[in-house]
């Protein structure tokens, strides 16, 4: 039987509706980033304080997603998404105005950070949402890979156009097309969404609510061997995914290449990624989750031939080969929210979520010391040994057959 195709799922009026408005919220988060990046760099011509942007935008990912990710289960889902979209377009609006009146570059960075943190609900509820919007759950994967692959195509572009954003209407300016893409998004949410009640009880929480529901994610994610095992991957499989990308400029400077081809290594392993995407996602959904763990051991061996410091030429197809097994990610996710209680989806997919960001940060911050302390080739040999070899124990430890069962069961 073929999977449905994205067509199909893009004729569904609420998934069109909610798809463009994720791809303006991905977009809009990485131009705000640059346009703050750029503004602090003008400002203070501190390379340090612009990459101080960089962090601060990670650390609501950790910290607000756990926290203010039971918001997606007590409020209804739509509603929360516009409430998003409307306090990042405010957030930006008084940037901008800060922008103008010359506020301070801490002041800004507060500022930034709260523009992040009112997004850190959107995203859980997003992921929580669509799980909602098809009965037919080979669809619902189908939909899940389209949102992957657009992210990956983010992540290799969105940069770079944020960036041309910037140059052209400077950074002010960008801000205000930034507050403009959440209010589009917003409008596209309130308007093609149907509104649906909260999957749980209880309103609107207290600071104690939520970390009451933040330790109920946490005692279930003990018990349920299944969603604990897709989390985990997850989290294990960020070393050797942020390798390449950490050590793309320092790699190519070390073998005498322009910036230009540090640009190539870091487009090589996000671009291999979305045609992993393309492929996996031909596959039933049940094989696709049998082969997890399997597409997970390979993405580390092509980045082992770094051991012999091949020219970058060569080190961009290693990067590419080794993002071209990274499509299994696709079904990890789905399939944990699609196993996730509903009244325990948006949290759950928080904490995930945070964890994600939080060893994201902890990765580039080893593999850059590595790297500075050996070289970029052995920081990236050294990271995918390390997988591979925790990997082996992991297959052998990992709950195959309760989890294809679960799996069954999901996708039926």
């Amino acid at each position: 039987m073929r999977m449905p195709s994205y067509a199909r799922a893009l004729r569904s009026r609420e998934f069109f509706g909610l798809y463009l408005a994720r791809v303006l919220s991905d977009w809009g988060d990485q131009l705000a980033r640059v346009a703050i990046a750029a503004l602090v760099l003008h400002r203070s011509g501190s390379a340090f304080f612009a990459a101080a942007v960089f962090a601060v935008s990670f650390l609501p990912k950790v910290f607000g997603q756990a926290l203010l990710g039971p918001y997606a289960d007590r409020l209804p889902r739509r509603t929360l998404m516009v409430g998003c979209d409307v306090l990042r377009a405010a957030a930006l609006t008084l940037l901008v105005v800060a922008v103008i009146r010359g506020m301070s570059t801490a002041g800004l960075l507060v500022l930034l950070f709260f523009v992040e943190l009112a997004g850190a609900p959107f995203f859980a509820a997003s992921r929580a949402l669509l799980t909602e919007l098809f009965h037919e759950r080979a669809l619902y994967l189908r939909a899940s890979s389209l949102m992957q692959m657009s992210f990956q195509f983010n992540q290799v572009a969105g940069v770079a156009l944020g960036g041309v954003v910037v140059a052209a209407l400077g950074a002010d300016r960008a801000l205000w097309v930034d507050a403009a893409t959440f209010a589009v998004s917003g409008v596209l949410i309130a308007a093609f969404v149907r509104p649906r009640p909260a999957a749980s009880d209880g309103g609107v929480p207290g600071v104690r609510d939520l970390v009451d529901d933040v330790r109920i994610g946490i005692a279930y994610l003990r018990t349920d061997v299944s969603l604990r095992a897709l989390m985990l991957l997850a989290w294990l499989m960020l070393l050797v995914f942020i390798a390449p990308e950490a050590v793309a400029l320092p790699y190519a400077a070390s073998h005498g290449a322009s910036t230009a081809a540090g640009g190539l290594l870091l487009a090589a392993s996000p671009f291999g990624a979305f045609v992993s995407v393309l492929v996996i996602s031909r596959w039933q959904p049940v094989v696709q989750v049998r082969r997890l763990v399997l597409l997970a051991m390979c993405v580390p061996v092509p980045l082992l031939v770094l051991a012999i410091a091949p020219p970058w030429p060569v080190a961009v197809v290693l990067f590419f080969l080794a993002g071209a097994f990274q499509g299994f990610m696709v079904p990890l996710m789905a399939t944990f929210s699609l196993l996730s209680p509903d009244h325990l989806r948006g949290r759950l997919s928080a904490l995930a979520g945070s964890g994600f960001a939080l060893v994201s940060a902890v990765a580039f911050v080893v593999v850059g010391a590595l790297s500075d302390a050996t070289s970029p080739a052995f920081a990236v040999v050294l990271a995918a040994a390390a997988t591979l070899l925790v990997l082996v124990v992991v297959r052998l430890r990992w709950p195959q057959q309760q989890l294809c069962a679960a799996a069954e069961r999901a996708y039926a």
